[in-house]
């Protein structure tokens, strides 16, 4: 092939790429207009997101949990997580069946009714999405679309509809194929204290593996 033929097939080769490129990330963004509005609110609005300690003022507002073995814990409470900018309801009694949870995580992040409430010995599971179509009825939808920037060691609480809240430290996030056994999901089921594992797809826009944040409560 001559030359100037040669190179002119090379252009068009990367013009076609650089189009596909473009468009796939225009088609991603629309159809993930949650994920990319969090994420621009994460980097560019200063003050739409706490960045600060704010769990410092926790014991002044609300009363520390008390011996749960006592009180059982009411079935209404709310996960925040000042750092991602979460603040939604925890919604409990909702039967393990997955058209079951699909329907309520439109309502907020749901409890895995076989684990223990969090708070409780045990530990916990609370599912939620990271990632929704812009036609999605719920306003959950992109709940934990930043749920992998949460780092080792950050903290968050869970509150109760009665006060009590308990506060939890994240210690690690795995990423792992559901599909498949994974001896990292089994050292997390084996878990001796109060523990939360936090629960979404990934990578965002897919269900192709998922994300689980381990974090567990914090008795100071």
């Amino acid at each position: 092939m001559p030359p100037h033929l040669h190179n002119h097939a090379r252009a068009i080769k990367i013009r076609f790429a650089s189009i596909f490129a473009i468009s796939f990330v225009i088609i991603f963004g629309l159809l993930n207009i949650r994920f990319v509005g969090a994420n621009i609110r994460y980097f560019v609005a200063p003050g739409t997101i706490i960045r600060d300690d704010s769990l410092a003022g926790i014991p002044t507002l609300f009363p520390l949990a008390e011996d749960i073995s006592q009180r059982p814990l009411p079935s209404n409470a709310r996960l925040v997580i000042d750092r991602l900018g979460v603040d939604a309801p925890i919604v409990f009694d909702v039967p393990p069946k997955n058209d079951d949870i699909y329907s309520r995580l439109e309502d907020g992040v749901v409890h895995y009714n076989n684990s223990v409430k969090p708070g409780q010995d045990g530990i916990s599971i609370v599912l939620g999405h990271s990632s929704a179509y812009p036609w999605y009825r719920g306003q959950y939808g992109s709940v934990f679309a930043l749920l992998g920037k949460l780092n080792p060691g950050e903290r968050f609480y869970v509150r109760y509809g009665d006060g009590r809240t308990f506060v939890f430290e994240m210690k690690k996030s795995i990423v792992f194929n559901p599909f498949t056994d994974d001896a990292r999901l089994a050292e997390l089921e084996q878990a001796n204290t109060p523990s939360l594992v936090l629960l979404s797809c990934w990578p965002v826009g897919t269900n192709y593996r998922r994300i689980a944040t381990y974090a567990e409560r914090v008795f100071e």
